[in-house]
C-alpha cells in the first residue's frame, strides 16, 4: 500500500496502524518536541542520541575522595585558583582529567573558593587582613603583597577588600611605602631554560643583629631555589655546604654558576666544577664555563631580589627582634640569654624566610612583551613547565649518594653554621618540652624566651 493509499484519520493524518516496525539501528532515535511546538504537542523532530553510553573525551572522572580534597586544598594554599591551571596540574601531577564543571562542583563541595567567591565572612576577612598588617609594623607591604601572603594560607580575599581595610586602619602606609621607580635600568637578560645558570650571593643587611643570609636563585625562571640563615656568610666552607644542600633539594645542579669575586665562593666553585666535570663531561669548559665571576652590580638575578627581601621582610624581622633585645629583661652579657636568643630566633627567622621565598615563587609576574625571559605566570610555573614559555630544562642529574658523602665530609662548614653549642641545644630542648612546647612566632618569641630562661634558672638552682 502506498503512502497515498494508507487510511487517514479524521484529521487527515496517516494512521500508525500500518507503520513499519523500528529496526535496531533506529532504536536510538528519540521523538522530541520541536522548539516551536507547544508542550504536549506530539509533532516534533526525530533526533539521535549521539552518546548513549555517556562517555566523553575526559575518560572516567575520579570521585571526590579525601585524598583529592587534600590535593585541591594544597593547590589552594599555593595560590593556584584558576580553573585551567588547576586542571593542568591535576592532569600533570596526578593523572586526573576533570572537566571544568566537575572541578567547580568539587571545589564547592570542598569549601574552596577564589577571592571572587566570598567563602570567608566579611568580619573574618577583615581580621585576617589586620593580622597581616600586625606582622608588618614598618608598613612596607602593599595590598598585592598582602593578598598573595593570605592566598598562600588558603585565605583568598579580594584586593579591593584589602585596600579598603588598609585605608580604614593604616591609611598612612600608602604614603610611607618606599618608591621603586628609580631603579637602575639594565639590558634584558636571556637564557635557554631553568637551571641553565644559578646566581648566588650573600645578604648582609641583618648582620647588625647577628643574622646573615646566603641565597641561590635560578636565572631563567627567577625561582628562589635555596635561601639559608647562618651566623656568617663570609666562610667559604659555609657557602660550600649551602650549595650542596641546594643541589640535594633541587635534585640536580645547573649548567653554570655565577657569583661576585668574593673569597667566600672558593669551596662552592671547586665543588660545582668537580661535580659538573664528573656528571656532565660532554660540556666543554671552553664553550660553556662552569662558573662566571661577575662584578657585584652585574650579578643581577640574585641582587635584584635583596631589595624587596629587606624592605618588605627584613625590616620587620629587625623590629620584632630589637623589641626584645632593647627590652628590660634581656641581658647582653648573660651567656644563657645570648644562647637562648639564638636558639629561638635562628629557626624562627629561617621559617619566616622560607615563607617569604614561597610567596615570591608564587608571585604572578605580569606579561611583558619586551622581556626575553618568561612572564605572565609565576616562577614556579616557569620552572615546572618551561616548554610552555619557550624554554627547556637544563638540570644536570647528580647521584644523591655522592652529595650525602660530600655533606658528611663538610665538617667545618656544618660546625660554622651552628648557632648554639650542642650542650645548650640539649638544655633548651629539654626546657622547651617541660614548659609545654609553646608556639614560637614573631609576636610570642620574647615571651617564650622569658619562660624558658626562667625555667632554666629555677632548674639550675
Amino acid at each position: 500500500m502506498t503512502g497515498k493509499d494508507k487510511p487517514r484519520a479524521a484529521d487527515g493524518r496517516t494512521s500508525d496502524n500500518d507503520a513499519p516496525e523500528r529496526t535496531d539501528e533506529e532504536s536510538d532515535v528519540a521523538e522530541l518536541p520541536s522548539r516551536n511546538s507547544a508542550a504536549g504537542d506530539s509533532g516534533g523532530k526525530l533526533m539521535h542520541n549521539r552518546n548513549p553510553t555517556g562517555r566523553n573525551q575526559h575518560g572516567a572522572v575520579p570521585p571526590l575522595t579525601e585524598d583529592l580534597k587534600e590535593i585541591l586544598r594544597g593547590y589552594n594554599r599555593n595560590n593556584i585558583t584558576r580553573y585551567e591551571t588547576l586542571r593542568e596540574r591535576l592532569a600533570d601531577d596526578h593523572g586526573y582529567k576533570i572537566g571544568r564543571s566537575t572541578l567547580a562542583k568539587y571545589l564547592k563541595e570542598t569549601g574552596i573558593g577564589s577571592s571572587r567567591k566570598k567563602l570567608i565572612p566579611d568580619i573574618e576577612a577583615t581580621q585576617m587582613i589586620l593580622d597581616e598588617l600586625g606582622n608588618d609594623p614598618r608598613q612596607t607591604r602593599g595590598p598585592r603583597t598582602i593578598k598573595e601572603r593570605l592566598a598562600l594560607k588558603g585565605q583568598h580575599i579580594t584586593r579591593n577588600k584589602i585596600e579598603s581595610v588598609m585605608h580604614d586602619f593604616a591609611d598612612e602606609s600608602f604614603d610611607k611605602r618606599m618608591p621603586v621607580s628609580k631603579q637602575i635600568k639594565r639590558s634584558p637578560l636571556t637564557g635557554i631554560g631553568p637551571d641553565e645558570e644559578w646566581s648566588m650571593d650573600g645578604h648582609d643587611k641583618l648582620r647588625v643583629a647577628g643574622f646573615d643570609i646566603y641565597g641561590i636563585r635560578d636565572k631563567w625562571s627567577g625561582k628562589w631555589h635555596y635561601y639559608k640563615v647562618v651566623p656568617s656568610n663570609w666562610y667559604a666552607a659555609v657557602v660550600g655546604v649551602i650549595q650542596l644542600e641546594c643541589i640535594k633539594k633541587v635534585g640536580g645542579m645547573a649548567v653554570q654558576g655565577s657569583t661576585d669575586r668574593g673569597s667566600e665562593v672558593r669551596d662552592a666553585f671547586s665543588i660545582f666544577s668537580a661535580l659538573r666535570d664528573h656528571f656532565a663531561p660532554d660540556l666543554l669548559k671552553a664553550l660553556v664555563p662552569a662558573w662566571r665571576f661577575l662584578e657585584s652590580p652585574k650579578n643581577i638575578t640574585i641582587e635584584r631580589g635583596w631589595r624587596p627581601l629587606f624592605h618588605t621582610w627584613g625590616v620587620n624581622i629587625l623590629q620584632f627582634y630589637y623589641a626584645g633585645i632593647h627590652g628590660a629583661y634581656y641581658e647582653a652579657q648573660n651567656e644563657v640569654h645570648k644562647e637562648m636568643s639564638n636558639w629561638i630566633w635562628f629557626p624562627l627567622i629561617q621559617r619566616e624566610l622560607d615563607d617569604f621565598v614561597d610567596t615570591q615563587n608564587n608571585h604572578r609576574i605580569r606579561r611583558q612583551q619586551e622581556k626575553n625571559l618568561p612572564s605572565g605566570g609565576t616562577p614556579n610555573d616557569f620552572y615546572r613547565h618551561p616548554d610552555r614559555y619557550g624554554g627547556q630544562s637544563c638540570l644536570i642529574d647528580i647521584d644523591i649518594n655522592v652529595l650525602d658523602q660530600l655533606l658528611d665530609e663538610a665538617v667545618e662548614g656544618r660546625r660554622l653554621m651552628q648557632y648554639v653549642d650542642e650542650e645548650f641545644e640539649e638544655i633548651a630542648n629539654t626546657a622547651y618540652i617541660a614548659v609545654g612546647r609553646p608556639k614560637i612566632t614573631l609576636h610570642s618569641a620574647w615571651d617564650v624566651f622569658r619562660v624558658l630562661v626562667d625555667y632554666i634558672a629555677v632548674d639550675e638552682n
